[in-house]
């Protein structure tokens, strides 16, 4: 029952994006608030999807990053990373912001380096574009991203 209720909830919030393109904020937010009471990990990927460059209010996609940063930071990285294919292709602006993100913070960024291990071919191929891409450019970034590249290089 608790399943099905959470799926509509995440369904509408699909609806109200697709209706406004993000032009809705409170909508969302309110739609994310009911999301979130669930505190159910998988929603992570369906809300990462939801994620898009070119929308007019970047609010409205940092509503849905803030609701996925609020897990434990294990589980987040561990969803949020097997959406970096998808995530860098629909949109690498968000994707790069997000790994950023996540390199500023010590903790996510042990994670995102533990979990590299693990993980596949595609994936490691992901970290490596953001990595190229954050380096590229700012310099700011290079002493948090070469264990990353290091691991994601010679763990293939």
């Amino acid at each position: 029952m608790a399943l099905t209720a959470l799926e509509d909830e995440i369904q509408s919030l699909i609806e109200i994006v697709q209706k406004n393109h993000f032009c809705d904020v409170q909508a969302i937010d309110k739609s994310l608030a009911k999301i979130m009471i669930f505190n159910q990990a998988w929603v992570i990927r369906p809300l990462i999807r939801l994620i898009e460059d070119d929308v007019e209010y970047d609010e409205a996609i940092f509503s849905i990053i803030h609701s996925v940063e609020s897990f434990r930071e294990d589980v987040y990285i561990s969803e949020f990373i097997k959406e970096l294919p998808y995530l860098i292709i629909k949109s690498p602006q968000w994707a790069i912001i997000l790994f950023k993100r996540i390199l500023n913070n010590d903790c996510t960024r042990i994670y995102l380096i533990e979990q590299i291990y693990c993980t596949t071919y595609e994936i490691k191929q992901a970290i490596l574009w953001l990595v190229e891409e954050v380096n590229r450019k700012s310099t700011q970034f290079l002493d948090k991203t070469e264990t990353v590249k290091s691991v994601a290089k010679y763990t293939e």
